[in-house]
């Protein structure tokens, strides 16, 4: 027979919505038959330590966490990945100024990770951090998720201890499988922060591929996953390097403003 749960917390200084999530989780556990957390983790994956957390209303669980959860009670996860998302999504804005916090919430309705005038290259490392937290993404995630880039190297440039480049931006893009012709408006508002990236921008875009927007992208109104099948904004399967960003026998070229920014399809 399984222990009792410990009470879920009270009290205005907590997050009533992570405590209802719980209470929810653990009225599945009750409904499937109390099994025990080592029979849950047997059946899930997921040790008996983040299960045991996922129910207590303190902490956010991972949404593997969730996943296991659910499927350790014998339930399908797909409806509690919207619950989780929304849950996630309303975390995230509420750590972030009223601007930024307006921005994430459009992304969600829209499923368009669409970039606003960014005003200094602090400010596009803080975005493109929101980014990332808006997929649910950490930084090994993102380390996996593109080629070249540890996620000691992520953490540093959202950090702001280390540069946005070019390619850096192009390589978190496609991690977060930001549609191509999005994609191309971010590496403006680099160049745009950032004048010393202007060439290495302009070539880039050339380089893109010709693609519409991902329709695969929209799957509902707070759903804030990156598709399974990433985006590739070139003909190859990985951003091109700074040698290859580099136009042969010409010096750097200073720009008097950013490259225009032409929607794919016109």
């Amino acid at each position: 027979m399984a222990r009792p749960m410990n009470s879920l917390p009270v009290g205005d200084t907590h997050d009533r919505r992570l405590v209802n999530f719980a209470s929810a989780l653990r009225s599945l556990r009750e409904r499937a038959g109390e099994p025990s957390l080592t029979e849950m983790s047997r059946r899930s994956g997921v040790c008996t330590a983040a299960l045991s957390e996922a129910h207590s209303g303190h902490k956010l669980p991972t949404w593997r966490t969730v996943h296991g959860y659910v499927h350790a009670c014998g339930a399908d996860a797909t409806a509690w990945r919207g619950k989780w998302d929304d849950l996630r999504l309303a975390q995230e804005t509420s750590l972030v100024d009223t601007t930024h916090a307006a921005l994430m919430r459009r992304w969600a309705s829209t499923q368009r990770i669409t970039p606003p005038q960014i005003k200094n290259e602090a400010e596009l490392a803080r975005l493109l951090d929101h980014m990332r937290r808006f997929r649910g993404l950490s930084f090994r995630d993102l380390e996996r998720r593109s080629d070249g880039y540890s996620h000691h190297t992520y953490w540093a440039v959202l950090r702001g201890s280390r540069p946005v480049t070019s390619n850096i931006l192009v390589a978190m893009l496609q991690a977060c499988s930001v549609d191509p012709g999005l994609a191309q408006r971010w590496l403006v508002e680099l160049a745009r922060v950032r004048p010393s990236e202007e060439l290495r921008v302009l070539t880039l875009l050339s380089k893109f591929k010709a693609l519409r927007p991902q329709r695969h992208l929209r799957r509902g109104p707070t759903d804030a996953r990156p598709p399974s099948v990433q985006v590739q904004y070139f003909s190859g399967s990985r951003p091109i390097t700074v040698a290859e960003a580099t136009v042969p026998g010409q010096d750097p070229v200073r720009l008097t403003g950013p490259p225009a920014w032409t929607p794919p399809g016109r």
